[in-house]
């Protein structure tokens, strides 16, 4: 009896010993996060590093907050929702994720993917008051799934995903931006077409697609010093000439929408809390059904948007990201964005190796490039409603082309891959990819042309691609030195 008593005592104490040393881990995690990022800064010479990262957060905020607006709207959630994403998902992320150096926020893929689902809400829900709060579900699910795979330390198999799974699968997702815009345009597929003359609008769409190549051009051959042209980046300065050249002449053509704005901060806290997902019908297995697979496709764009972006700035800095946390935190970002009424995001290619260009040191630099969004989506707002609706089409057109991969294609045309076997199984099996991402599923198309590849590689000896195939296409303003000027010397890869 005596034994019974002091087992049972001796067991209730290890059991809270267990619960308080759990919750001991988890806040030693949080303040060692913090002190880390404390300590890199102080470092790193604060005085020496300070001036680079404003000027390097300031110069990528501008394609951050420009794609923000673009990505919005394609989203169908207003350019409104995008801008609040391209906000909040870098400071959050730069200040707790695993790739010290990087800019977070709204991607193509992302927004691919959620257009189709915000689309599907509001099919499947007449009352838009519940449609916004299944979306908001949706995106907070993704974040959720997104947080526990980083908990529970999936980071590491993004390396077992073949090269030429990825290569077809971002075709895929450029593709599906490309047929989206086609949509808006034609008025196919049930959406509704671009108010305004067609020939105009279509005159528009490819004259800011052509302008955001010739801009850079342009100021370079006019002798324009680089130090100045990196505050003129084509693709902000596209939209400005843009939008003041179709408002002087006075066209009749549609112009963007914001979607859910607000006039105050009433407004937004009374939105915030209206699309909150707490209608109890939205709590059964039915409509649960349907949230699930979306937010799995979200976290599994975040998940390999973010992780390969990771791999590409440790081959930059000679840096070791820590893949988990990195998840973790692009979770957290999603999930504030989420219930800010944002779209989610992850971390960004072209806009991290730009960051870097930059001269980034710190990962001050990163939380710069959300801060000055944050400034110009607050100042600057109202007038995102002056811009016209082609604009942004040919700023998509180009997202689309920016996430297509031309390397391997070249590669294999320039040196007559054509009779070789491995190389023709490879080109079969981007194809295979690229073809399930845009008819079926981009689930399908990763998880099926992974197995086949490693059948493949089983039983007919196949290899995967070469990493060199995975080349970054910097956006046209950004100029890329030579790689070994990418890290300024003084970068702590600490």
């Amino acid at each position: 009896m005596v034994l019974g008593v002091w087992f049972a005592k001796h067991s209730r104490k290890t059991c809270i010993a267990r619960t308080i040393g759990r919750c001991s881990i988890g806040a030693n995690i949080l303040v060692e996060t913090i002190q880390s990022t404390l300590l890199s800064m102080q470092n790193l010479h604060l005085k020496n590093t300070f001036i680079p990262d404003i000027i390097a957060g300031l110069t990528v905020s501008f394609a951050a907050l420009s794609l923000g607006a673009a990505f919005g709207t394609m989203s169908g959630r207003g350019a409104f929702a995008g801008m609040i994403g391209a906000a909040v998902i870098p400071i959050l992320t730069s200040v707790f994720g695993g790739t010290r150096l990087q800019a977070s926020g709204p991607t193509a893929p992302m927004t691919a993917v959620s257009a189709l689902m915000i689309a599907q809400a509001y099919e499947a829900f007449p009352d838009s008051a519940l449609a916004e709060q299944f979306i908001t579900l949706v995106f907070l699910l993704n974040a959720a799934i997104l947080a526990l795979m980083g908990i529970l330390k999936t980071g590491r198999f993004i390396r077992l995903v073949p090269n030429v799974v990825i290569l077809g699968f971002m075709n895929g997702i450029g593709l599906l931006i490309w047929a989206d815009q086609a949509k808006r345009m034609f008025g196919w597929g049930g959406k509704a077409r671009i108010t305004g003359d067609f020939s105009t609008n279509l005159i528009i769409a490819l004259g800011t697609l052509t302008c955001i190549y010739a801009i850079p051009w342009l100021l370079k051959s006019l002798g324009v010093p680089l130090r100045v042209r990196k505050y003129l980046p084509g693709m902000f300065l596209t939209i400005i000439i843009g939008t003041v050249l179709t408002s002087a002449i006075g066209l009749d053509v549609e112009r963007v929408n914001l979607g859910n704005s607000v006039s105050g901060l009433n407004g937004f806290i009374s939105m915030v809390t209206g699309y909150f997902p707490m209608d109890t019908r939205l709590f059964t297995a039915d409509v649960l059904i349907k949230a699930l697979p979306c937010a799995l496709q979200l976290t599994l764009l975040a998940y390999l948007d973010s992780l390969l972006t990771s791999l590409v700035i440790d081959k930059m800095t000679g840096e070791t990201s820590r893949q988990d946390k990195e998840l973790i935190a692009q979770g957290a970002a999603n999930g504030l964005s989420a219930m800010l009424q944002g779209i989610p995001g992850a971390q960004a290619t072209i806009r991290s190796v730009l960051l870097l260009k930059e001269g980034a040191q710190t990962r001050l630099a990163g939380v710069m490039v959300g801060v000055f969004a944050l400034f110009g989506f607050l100042v600057f707002g109202k007038y995102i409603t002056q811009i016209t609706a082609a604009v942004f089409v040919g700023v998509l057109l180009k997202a689309g082309l920016d996430v297509l991969d031309r390397d391997f294609v070249l590669a294999y045309i320039k040196n007559h891959w054509v009779w070789n076997r491995n190389r023709n199984i490879q080109l079969m099996l981007i194809v295979f990819t690229t073809l399930v991402t845009v008819f079926f599923d981009l689930n399908l198309a990763v998880f099926a042309g992974t197995v086949i590849f490693y059948i493949g590689k089983q039983f007919a000896w196949v290899s995967d691609s070469e990493d060199e195939f995975e080349v970054v296409h910097l956006p046209e303003e950004a100029e890329l030195p030579e790689p070994e000027e990418l890290v300024p010397d003084t970068v702590n890869i600490n």
